[in-house]
């Protein structure tokens, strides 16, 4: 794993509680305990997450209960196991790996759906 800023990595043997926001990837082989909001996690074989993820990409080797929405794309590995609400745009799953529960596939956006919109408002004066 490279040293990349907004990288959080929860070692073996190491037990986290509480919300986490990563601009990057968040590393899972230890236990975690609450809400993970990042661009990428990767769950080891080691690891559990139990909570609230919402990431772009998920590569699942270890197991993750509770509630997962992955706006790009899902890996579960052959020893992966998700397990609660599901939400994914691509999902690949290695012979083996396991997912149980709601799932559901994310309509497929489009960079123009995706730009913020801004809106303006003009007032004229008839008064004149």
């Amino acid at each position: 794993m490279e040293d990349k800023e907004g990288t959080l990595l929860v070692g073996k043997g190491v037990s986290l509680t509480g919300s986490i926001i990563a601009t990057g990837a968040v590393h899972v082989y230890g236990e975690v305990n609450g809400e993970i909001t990042a661009q990428e996690i990767f769950v080891g074989i080691s690891g559990k997450v139990s909570g609230d993820v919402k990431v772009d990409v998920a590569d699942i080797q270890g197991e993750i209960v509770n509630s997962l929405e992955v706006r790009k794309t899902l890996i579960v590995r052959a020893n992966g196991k998700i397990s609660g609400t599901i939400r994914y745009q691509s999902l690949e799953i290695e012979h083996g790996g396991l997912i149980e529960g709601q799932i559901d596939k994310l309509p497929l956006k489009t960079e123009f759906e995706s730009l913020p919109i801004k809106t303006t408002s003009v007032i004229t004066n008839t008064d004149d």
